[in-house]
C-alpha cells in the first residue's frame, strides 16, 4: 500500500484546511492509494477538520484513525 503523509502540527485551522485539500489532490495526481494526515491528539480540532474534509471529498472513500489516534488514513477512490 502506497501512502503519503502530511503533518499538521503547528498549523492553524485555515492553513490546515488548505493543506489537507491540496494534499489530497497531490496524492490523487501521484496515483497514491492512500493519504495519511497527522493531526495529533490536542483538542481534536484538526482531527475533526480532517474527518469533515474526508467526508466531503469525492476522492476519499473509507478512512480510519490510526491505532494511536494521532493520524487519519484515507483510501483514495479513482
Amino acid at each position: 500500500m502506497e501512502k503519503i503523509s502530511i503533518d499538521l502540527h503547528g498549523m492553524r485551522y485555515g492553513e490546515a484546511k488548505i493543506a489537507i485539500e491540496n494534499h489530497i489532490i497531490d496524492c490523487v495526481n501521484s496515483n497514491y492509494s492512500h493519504v495519511r494526515i497527522v493531526h495529533g491528539h490536542g483538542t481534536g480540532t484538526l482531527r475533526n477538520l480532517t474527518k469533515e474534509i474526508f467526508d466531503k471529498s469525492k476522492f476519499i472513500g473509507e478512512f480510519y484513525l490510526e491505532h494511536n489516534f494521532i493520524a487519519t488514513i484515507g483510501k483514495i477512490n479513482y
